[in-house]
């Protein structure tokens, strides 16, 4: 799992054909036990054998001085905005959301990993690399 730490990381995530992004704060439950099923589904998928790889990163927005924080955020606005996914308030809340990118743009978005569960996150992100 790669974590987003500047600009370049942002870079890369979005470069990639298929990636996975897990956006928290540290000081959320929800959030730890969400990184925990992320982790997991990570694990899970990169065990299976796929001709669409995907790209897992986690983004930790605990601090507005992240040095990623800006690029990040204006990013998720630019796709918002788009209509690709309604992300704020939510994402912007830390609680362990989401989001399934695919060359740079979201295809998906959970609110909540934590309350979503693990057998319908590792759904999800099968169903996003079965849409390439």
């Amino acid at each position: 799992m790669n974590q987003l730490r500047n600009d370049k990381d942002v870079a890369e995530m979005l470069a990639d054909k298929n990636a996975s992004l897990f956006v928290f704060v540290d000081w959320s439950e929800y959030a730890r036990r969400g990184k925990d099923l992320f982790q997991e589904i990570e694990t899970r998928l990169t065990a299976k054998s796929s001709d669409e790889p995907v790209s897992w990163w986690i983004a930790d927005i605990s601090s507005i001085e992240a040095p990623a924080g800006p690029v990040l955020h204006r990013w998720l606005t630019l796709q918002e905005q788009s209509g690709r996914a309604r992300l704020f308030p939510g994402v912007a809340t830390g609680n362990g959301s989401v989001l399934w990118i695919k060359k740079g743009e979201v295809v998906g978005f959970e609110l909540s990993a934590q309350r979503a569960g693990l057998e319908a996150l590792v759904h999800r992100t099968e169903e996003m690399l079965a849409s390439s």
